[in-house]
């Protein structure tokens, strides 16, 4: 009976196996001359014959690492490699692999296996090499680690078409995007959960800071900060920079997903709608029970089994926002100012649509103006609309205090009883006429946008010696971009409504500004 083949004796065979298959198979097989290098074998592919399919500058180069096992079998279907050796092989950008070749006694081959060091094979290496670092067990090239190739590897047939099909397969047909993706691997694996843990000591003030702290909507701050970097589960204590000058930190609540808020008045007005997205709060006791958090880029929504409080997101004067933007959150505001307002919560497969009353007064700056300016602001809107125009830039709320002129627009322009009016010492017409008619026409500017406008003016007589003419309402005529030209405008417009009497805007004098901070209606007078 012939001795059965030693380990070494094994090991040859199975590599001169391997280089004759690979010749076979039409594979360029390199061996290493320094075997502490992880692989065995650099196995190449051949390149595109030239001329065909791709240029020369954009043919690819494509090859695999194998580190190559040859076994009897006789001690089950589990093989050993040093962690070390693992280490090197894995981490390489390209394709890794092992091959086993499983022999007969007699040294013939009978099968062989590819383990595919990617996806959960990677990860279990570079999970064994984080928990030697947090082991401090440092000395791999006296760690081994086992694969079962019957379970996690792919079987093939040790022929020269098998093995080309074989190592086909992992490479693939694109070498750059596979290395692109082994190497977000090597980065990303293990931190699906994220990257960093830390251990805090913080002050909470009472339950109402505490619900704060976990809605997010104040802010955490640590007295002694430990930085984790975990990796596979696996902590190690982290060494950058990067929380150095960390002094806060805000937490995220479990959110419930994406919602919509609408606030209607009680008339037939126009509602204010915006998008937001609820959390759930920490299920406290104490002081109100748990809390439902709506958040919104302007404003936050907490509803508690007593009460619905709401608050905007900062301070007016240092928000920025697009002019759409203010309008939809000036009406909002305008329209719980008043206390009989509805606040709607919809738009959410897991919470079904719920309404509120608004029936407590907000309270805020502003508040008397802002009806006044959410009016403007709409306005605006509806004639960039008319216009074929839209306002893109953002802006702050200090905006509106120098929008006279715009103002007067929309006042003339859209209001039934404008309170807006002018007043005249003499018009040239006859004393018999009847009331005359007019054409006033100018261009404004608001923000990013400018139009040009025009309005026919209705006039009366009046007992005043000194303004015996006073305008008593408009009737819109056309609004567009505004013009090059502004007296050619006028006068087309003049000629299209057959108007005599033109109202040139270089002859208006804006009466000083009311009383009333915000008062858009400036009467004007001729100079």
């Amino acid at each position: 009976m012939e001795s059965e083949l030693d380990p070494d004796r094994i090991g040859r065979i199975g590599e001169r196996q391997f280089e004759v298959l690979c010749e076979r198979a039409g594979l360029y097989c390199n061996k290493s001359a320094v075997d502490v290098m992880g692989w065995d074998f650099i196995v190449e592919f051949p390149m595109v014959p030239a001329g065909q399919a791709l240029p020369l500058d954009q043919r690819p180069t494509n090859a695999a690492r194998v580190q190559l096992k040859s076994t009897l079998g006789r001690a089950g279907n589990r093989i050993r490699l040093s962690l070390s050796a693992i280490d090197r092989l894995a981490k390489d950008p390209r394709a890794a692999l092992i091959v086993v070749f499983r022999l007969r006694a007699d040294g013939e081959l009978q099968s062989a296996y590819l383990v595919h060091l990617i996806g959960n094979e990677l990860a279990r290496v570079l999970r064994r090499l984080r928990l030697a670092e947090a082991r401090k067990a440092h000395d791999i090239n006296h760690t081994d680690i086992s694969y079962d190739y019957e379970k996690v590897g792919v079987r093939f047939e040790p022929t020269p078409t098998g093995l080309l099909a074989a190592l086909s397969a992992s490479c693939g047909q694109n070498p750059g995007a596979y290395t692109i993706e082994k190497q977000r691997q090597l980065a990303e694996l293990g931190y699906e959960n994220g990257q960093f843990e830390a251990e805090a000591l913080i002050q909470i003030e009472g339950p109402e800071h505490f619900s704060n702290l976990l809605l997010g909507l104040a802010p955490l701050k640590p007295h002694r900060l430990r930085v984790f970097d975990s990796r596979f589960g696996i902590r190690l204590p982290y060494q950058g920079t990067l929380f150095d000058d960390l002094e806060e930190l805000r937490l995220t609540p479990p959110t419930l997903g994406n919602c919509e808020i609408s606030i209607r008045g009680c008339g037939f007005g126009q509602a204010a709608r915006f998008d937001g997205e609820m959390f759930i709060g920490p299920p406290m006791a104490e002081p109100h029970g748990p809390e439902l958090l709506v958040r919104t880029p302007n404003f936050i929504v907490r509803l508690t089994p007593p009460a619905l409080k709401f608050e905007t997101v900062g301070l007016i004067d240092d928000m920025e926002h697009t002019l759409e933007e203010w309008a939809e959150l000036l009406r909002a505001l305008t329209l719980m100012a008043t206390g009989r307002a509805t606040l709607t919560i919809a738009g959410n497969d897991r919470i079904p649509s719920i309404t509120f009353p608004v029936d407590q007064p907000i309270t805020g700056p502003c508040l008397e103006e802002l009806p006044l300016i959410s009016e403007f602001v709409d306005g605006w809107l509806r004639l960039l609309t008319n216009a074929g125009l839209r306002s893109t830039a953002r802006f702050k709320f200090d905006a509106f205090w120098e929008s006279n002129e715009a103002r007067m627009a929309v006042d003339i322009l859209l209001k039934p009883k404008s309170e807006a009016h002018f007043e005249f010492q003499t018009l040239n017409i006859e004393e018999s006429s009847p009331p005359p008619e007019g054409l006033y026409f100018n261009s404004t500017s608001f923000a990013d946008t400018s139009i040009t406008f025009s309005a026919k003016v209705f006039f009366e007589q009046t007992d005043d010696p000194e303004w015996r003419y006073r305008s008593t309402g408009f009737e819109a005529l056309d609004v567009r971009p505004k013009v090059d030209d502004l007296e050619e405008y006028g006068m087309d417009q003049a000629t299209a409504y057959d108007l005599k009497l033109i109202i040139d805007p270089r002859n208006i004098t804006l009466a000083p500004r009311r009383e009333a901070v915000g008062d858009p209606n400036t009467p004007a007078r001729n100079k």
